[in-house]
């Protein structure tokens, strides 16, 4: 039997920021490869609902134990086989280390690329992981249409959220935890203080007229107990929506205001403005993605010492100041800009 569509594996297992990241590189590759093409997608299994309602994903492995060889992993072991079956036209993988280099070598297909070693040396943490990842794809071709190779996600219907939650327009969405939230490993190195979220819906109540929307998954949920009781036009939703319906709620507010998490990278990709709140972490590489459909406004207090994140200066640091110093009004402020 000839093979009709061209065929392609995308390697980003990565939590939900590095995920939606990554998805800047669907529509060249449909460019590439044809309205038709296939695209298969190696996720987190939590993370994979961020696929559920796109059409331009036709199959996506969920990913347990990556660093597991295929011969003890039975989900790599499938994805090695099927291509045995099918080859793909293309493997193209975009994450850094050895973790999916079984995948790589084992599966059939007539093209593999991925991150040479020169591009992890180079400037990883000089520019943003959507260029790096765009880089990849220039070795492939570079006339694909560069507006349309940003991050890219599907929500669900707006209707179906509004019966849903208690959605009043117009609104804006806060998004005060992160995967630091409760990580003795990290001591919250990316969150914002409590007060501060606290003081900002104190502003943004008194100052406007927007709801607001307090957004979280299932396990932050115990961590929104310290806004109650809520405030009128305060509504906490946290740990009710699903992946897709957080896209559409983002889609719809007036601005997002987020930490350094998944939360922020989801805005980036539907949301119209965003504040991105930065501390210790590297906003070139990892704040919300500019592009022509967004306005992104990165808060720091831009310190000597930061970007500290896994470097020796963080674990010495007590006080976490590029984030407790970082005051609501300079926040509120960026909001009113919008």
């Amino acid at each position: 039997m000839i093979k009709q569509n061209k065929k392609i594996l995308i390697i980003r297992c990565g939590l939900l920021g590095d995920t939606v990241d990554a998805t800047s590189v669907i529509e060249p590759l449909i460019e590439m490869y044809g309205a038709n093409v296939e695209i298969h997608w190696v996720s987190k299994p939590g993370i994979s609902d961020l696929f559920k309602y796109d059409t331009r994903i036709t199959k996506v492995f969920k990913l347990r134990h990556t660093k597991l060889s295929f011969l003890f992993n039975l989900e790599k072991f499938k994805i090695i086989l099927n291509s045995l079956y099918e080859p793909y036209d293309l493997i193209l993988n975009l994450e850094i280390g050895s973790k999916f280099n079984d995948i790589v070598r084992y599966s059939k297909s007539i093209k593999k690329i991925g991150m040479p070693y020169s591009y992890i040396a180079d400037d990883i943490f000089k520019e943003h992981r959507v260029n790096h990842q765009l880089r990849i794809l220039d070795s492939l071709s570079s006339t694909y249409i560069k507006q349309k190779a940003i991050p890219s996600i599907v929500g669900v219907d707006i209707n179906s959220v509004k019966n849903k939650y208690p959605i009043n327009e117009p609104y804006i969405v806060l998004c005060p935890t992160n995967s630091h939230v409760g990580n003795a490993n990290h001591r919250g190195y990316r969150s914002w203080p409590e007060k501060n979220w606290k003081d900002l819906i104190e502003m943004i109540i008194e100052e406007t007229s927007l709801n607001i929307l307090l957004v979280g998954n299932k396990d932050e949920k115990k961590y929104f107990k310290i806004f109650y009781p809520l405030q009128q036009r305060v509504y906490d939703i946290s740990g009710m929506t699903d992946v897709p319906e957080l896209i559409t709620i983002m889609q719809e507010s007036k601005c997002v205001v987020a930490t350094d998490s998944g939360s922020a990278h989801i805005a980036g990709a539907v949301a119209k403005n965003i504040v991105s709140i930065h501390g210790p972490t590297n906003s070139y590489q990892s704040a919300p993605y500019s592009t022509s459909k967004n306005n992104v406004r990165v808060a720091s207090l831009n310190l000597q010492c930061s970007p500290c994140y896994e470097t020796d200066i963080i674990k010495k640091c007590k006080k976490n100041i590029c984030m407790h110093d970082l005051n609501a009004k300079e926040i509120f402020s960026l909001i009113q800009d919008f």
